[in-house]
Formats: structure tokens, sequence, C-alpha cells
């Protein structure tokens, strides 16, 4: 069964999808996955899926000169004759919020079969030409599409894909068969790398100088630690600004490091001693990966996206806001103490054995 997949979605949304991706492989064969995804995550997906075909689709997120959607129609023009030339058995879509270009691509497969699970956008109230247009093609592709779940002990998104996939398998499929997983050849290197990945979209950057209470606290667990603080090239002015303050606090074991692609983030997250980071790809690699990980965690997308975890090395803090006051930033409900003990007891105890994967966190 040659099967068509399509995951426009970001970095964590697509690690997110790899236990469903593996699943599929392993009943249908990796050989027969064609799988589209955005440009940055080719790399990532080639190496976790080295069988199966990926095809790039050439989406920007952000509008440039002109209007997004008609230059992404443009850029997807030669996907689609790509897809129409292509003939599979079925085309699944992985993505749960989507746009008119997403569904024009998802329905341009050359099959007759699609799957999907319902496009929760139109929950939306004045999403009326939306729902116009997905009620008529619905009614001219007949595809099968699954309700969004409405709770579930693993992450919705998960569970969405759980459902999905045991359509498409025509089987029941249990939770922990579509358990996110990653994979790497990368080993733990000697003297203990930490790894610290703090910048991310603005409403879920945990302040800086917090970072350096963090470090400042944990000093004695640093010492013969390599500190890399990583991220993209456009987080350059965040990074650098934590050296910074990290440098003035005596903690002269940190540096800068812009990994070239996500799969030398992965191998470097899967060499490493310990990750810290807030609610960001790096997250969801260090889970995939089953590695010890400290996520502050801005809690915008509980549930939904996270938190999750393939064992105990995995400890998602949550926001305890302060008692003194009615309303707060959500990282003052994350002391730095708390993070620094939360490291103490993964670093004393990095062989705990992994328990089952479940939604739960730590504190």
């Amino acid at each position: 069964m040659r099967l068509f997949v399509l995951k426009p979605d970001g970095i964590g949304d697509f690690i997110l999808v790899t236990g469903a991706l593996r699943l599929l492989a392993s009943e249908l064969g990796e050989e027969n996955l064609l799988i589209c995804v955005r440009s940055v995550i080719v790399p990532l997906a080639k190496a976790q899926f080295p069988n199966a075909r990926v095809i790039e689709l050439p989406t920007a997120a952000e509008r440039k000169t002109v209007n997004l959607f008609a230059r992404n129609l443009f850029y997807c023009l030669p996907l689609w004759f790509k897809l129409r030339m292509t003939p599979v058995e079925a085309a699944v879509c992985f993505r749960s919020m989507r746009n008119y270009l997403e569904t024009f691509l998802f329905y341009s497969a050359n099959t007759k079969r699609f799957f999907g699970c319902e496009n929760i956008l139109l929950r939306s109230r004045g999403k009326k030409v939306r729902s116009y247009v997905d009620t008529a093609v619905r009614k001219l592709f007949h595809p099968r599409l699954m309700p969004y779940p409405e709770e579930a002990h693993l992450p919705l998104e998960v569970e969405a894909h759980r459902r999905v996939v045991a359509e498409i398998l025509e089987r029941s499929v249990g939770p922990e068969e579509v358990i996110p997983r990653l994979r790497s050849a990368a080993e733990p290197t000697e003297g203990g790398v930490w790894i610290c990945a703090p910048i991310t979209e603005a409403s879920k950057v945990y302040p800086l100088p917090r970072w350096r209470d963090i470090f400042t606290e944990l000093k004695p667990e640093l010492s013969g630690k390599a500190v890399l603080l990583v991220g993209s090239k456009d987080q350059c002015g965040g990074l650098g600004e934590l050296e910074s303050l990290l440098r003035s606090a005596g903690i002269e074991n940190a540096k800068i490091h812009l990994p070239e692609d996500l799969v030398e983030l992965l191998d470097l997250i899967a060499a490493a001693e310990l990750v810290m980071t807030v609610d960001t790809a790096a997250a969801h690699f260090a889970a995939g990966l089953d590695r010890p990980c400290v996520i502050l965690f801005s809690g915008l997308h509980q549930g939904m996206f996270a938190p999750w975890q393939r064992s105990t090395r995995q400890r998602w803090l949550l926001p305890e806001p302060p008692k003194e006051k009615t309303k707060s930033k959500w990282h003052a409900g994350i002391q730095p103490a708390r993070v620094a003990a939360t490291v103490r007891e993964l670093v004393q105890f990095p062989s705990q054995p992994p328990r089952s994967a479940h939604t739960s966190c730590s504190g």
C-alpha cells in the first residue's frame, strides 16, 4: 500500500507524528511512504525514515513581498504536478488545522482514498466561507475524517494521529504504538555536555536573567561540564545576551553553538548528559530520544501538544502562580531554585528505568 503523507507543520509537530509514521512503516513498508514536509524538516525526515521518499513542501511561514497564499501557491505548483503524476493507494494528512493551500495539496494526491482528522479551524466562529469550501470538498472527495479528540491520556495531537492510523490499518491501535520515537547513532560524550535551548517564541521565553540564576545555583554541578547554548541563527542575539550574563556570574564553560541543521541538533541532544529548555522543539527532541531533560513549560498549549514523556527522565515543570497575586506571568510560577533542584535529581539519578509514557509530568 503506497501512502502519501502530508505533514505541513513545524519541527515539534513532526516529532509528535514519528510514532504514527513508524507504525505505518512497519505495517506497510517504509519504502511505500511518501512523506511531504516543510523544507527545514527534510533532512530530519530523511534521517529518521531513510527508506521512505521525502518530498519538500516549499511553503513560507511569513509574508515577504507578496501575498503569502499567492507566494506559497506559486512555489507549490511543481509539487502539485508531481502529486498528480504519482499514483498512490491512499493519502493521509496529519494536520488538524488545515489552511486552504494544505487542503488543496492534500486532495491533489492521485488517489481516491483520503484519511485525516477533522479540520478544527472550522470550530471557530465566523468561518463561514471556510466551512462552505470544506463541505464542498468533502462531498467531492469523500474523505474518511476522524473526529478530533476532546480529551486523552496522550497529547491530543498524538491521540488524533492514533485514530487516523487505526482507520488506515483497519484495526485497533494502542497508545503505546504511536508514542513519538526518534533515532540517533550518537553516543553520550565523555565528561558530560549540558545543552540549554532557552529561546523560542516570545510568549514562551523564560527570562534570561532567570536562566542565569538557574546556572548560578548549579555551579557545583557544572564543574567539568561543557554547556552549549543552542538555537538557530536568528536567535544569536538572545543567546549572546545569555552567554554574557553567565560570564558575568562567573560561569565560563558556556558557549553558543548553532547546529547546521536539525540532524545535528538531534545528535547533540542524543549525546548530551542533560537538556534544559523551554516549551520548544528541543523538548520534543529530548522526549523522543528519551534523554534527561527539564522543560520549563508555559502551559499555553497544555494537553494539545504537551506535556508528554517517554520516561521519568523528562520533567515538565508547570507554573505555580504566586499565592499573593491573582495575575502573573507564567514564568513567575517556575522559580530558578525549583529548576535547579529538578536538575540535581536527574543528574544524580541519570539511569532511572523508563516507565510507560503518559502526559503526566513532574512539578
